[in-house]
């Protein structure tokens, strides 16, 4: 590892809220290409209400998890597997494995795009669905890779793609969320939604589905090792001490700051002024990680609810090589012919957003990690690149292995158990380690200790259950 400069500094002031709104948008985009299109739409229009009463608490519990990845970072000024390094490579490195195994399978959500797009064109002629979703996998791929070439600063484009896609996700859902036919069933959909004890096991269970809905619960939100992302987004945006590191550029844009300040250690000294900035920052903290699960539990809410309402009476439900194709209904049945083209390509657009979302995030921990552990004279900005090239070549390869449900569902399985894991890593790191070393009114209170023991738990318990079901 090498060698760290420690430097006293201010706590940077806090901009401005409407400055600083970002990361919570690049969360619950990226979010919204899993859990809220394809997964609880799935459990909704296959089981009806069974599981819906699961949705709203699998949404917001994971504030909790976004809260003490942002703190550190915050605290810090850096990537959160700096901080698990820390603990010791007999915890970080066989953490470490399990995270670079999740993420070999980030190409099922290019292909799901995929499934989309060839629905909407039907082009290439005479392919097949397969063929079809693969070819234009590889187009959306090659095309949105472009961001990590020209961009000047890659997190803000990102950032930028997501707010729209966001933005326009949920106006179109509530829109569709209006028409008769499903303000019919609001009621019933709201009385399981708000309630979690109305989830009753299905008597058409398929244990197959078992890996689908650890999945659902997982991707209620980011899920696992995705949930660390928010670490990196947090810290190109600037938040709390990370205002003093540098910010990643395309590839063919000019890198003039050399010096990446990733060997400095940042802290600052026990003083007022100190304390009320960092009130301010942790204010904003918590405020980005509840408008990131909010935006996820609304639209997440919403697909279910047009699920319930549509496709369930239909006997219809995503799957195969079709998994982001028959939630065009949601749109078709409000719009027509033409609502359900727009669909498709918005489905299109938010799938391959999470997979450009996701490279860059995974690029950005696998750099962290491997130049924290032996940089080897090579610039974080290197070994990012270096780690993006794989993960794009790896997409390129894992599409043409399973349908894009499958690969998803490796990814939602390990991030349940990714969540037992590290969450009592990041409560060492947060209540215990970080507070000896730095100003006390950094220090977390002891309620939020408990509602982080709550959320491991939860998981904990998520975990257990699927293992027994399975086995």
């Amino acid at each position: 590892m090498g060698f760290e400069r420690h430097e006293v500094k201010k706590i940077p002031k806090m901009p401005g809220l409407l400055f600083m709104m970002g990361p919570a948008f690049v969360w619950a985009a990226i979010a919204q290409g899993s859990g809220e299109l394809i997964w609880w739409p799935y459990f909704a229009a296959k089981y009806g209400a069974a599981f819906i009463g699961l949705l709203l608490p699998a949404s917001l519990i994971q504030f909790f998890v976004n809260r003490e990845v942002s703190r550190y970072t915050a605290i810090t000024g850096k990537g959160i597997w700096h901080g698990f390094l820390s603990l010791g490579k007999f915890f970080s490195y066989p953490l470490f494995f399990l995270c670079f195994i999740n993420f070999l399978w980030l190409g099922g959500y290019a292909s799901a795009g995929g499934t989309a797009l060839f629905e909407l064109t039907h082009f290439p002629i005479s392919f097949s669905d397969r063929a079809g979703t693969l070819f234009w996998a590889y187009a959306l791929i090659a095309g949105f890779s472009a961001i990590f070439i020209f961009s000047k600063v890659i997190y803000k484009s990102i950032e930028n793609i997501m707010k729209i896609v966001s933005l326009i996700t949920v106006a179109g859902l509530i829109f569709s969320a209006l028409q008769p036919s499903v303000l019919k069933v609001g009621s019933e959909f709201l009385k399981h939604y708000f309630n979690p004890l109305s989830v009753k096991w299905p008597v058409s269970w398929e244990t197959s589905d078992a890996s689908h809905l650890v999945t659902a619960i997982a991707f209620a939100g980011m899920g696992g090792f995705l949930n660390l992302l928010y670490s990196y987004w947090m810290k190109d945006k600037g938040v709390g001490m990370a205002k003093y590191s540098a910010k990643l550029g395309g590839l063919l844009v000019k890198d003039h700051k050399k010096n990446e300040n990733e060997d400095e250690e940042f802290t600052f000294a026990d003083t007022q002024e100190n304390s009320n900035r960092w009130k301010k920052w942790m204010s904003f903290l918590n405020f980005d990680a509840f408008l990131a699960v909010f935006i996820n539990a609304l639209t997440a809410g919403l697909t279910t609810l047009l699920a319930f309402a549509i496709l369930f009476p239909r006997g219809i439900f995503p799957t195969g090589w079709k998994i982001a194709v028959v939630q065009a209904e949601f749109f078709r049945s409000s719009f027509g012919f033409w609502g359900g083209i727009i669909f498709l390509l918005v489905a299109s657009a938010f799938m391959i957003d999470t997979w450009v979302g996701l490279v860059d995030g995974v690029a950005r921990q696998f750099a962290d990690f491997v130049y924290k552990v032996k940089s080897g004279g090579m610039s974080f900005r290197f070994w990012y690149y270096l780690w993006l090239v794989f993960l794009i070549a790896t997409s390129l390869i894992t599409i043409t292995l399973a349908q894009p449900g499958i690969l998803i569902t490796i990814v939602g399985v390990i991030s349940i158990f990714a969540f037992v894991f590290y969450i009592p890593a990041l409560w060492y790191l947060n209540y215990i380690k970080i507070p000896q070393k730095y100003p006390y009114f950094i220090k977390p209170k002891k309620w939020e200790s408990a509602t982080l023991l709550f959320t491991w738990l939860f998981y904990v318990t998520v975990a257990g259950g699927y293992l027994v079901v399975v086995f």
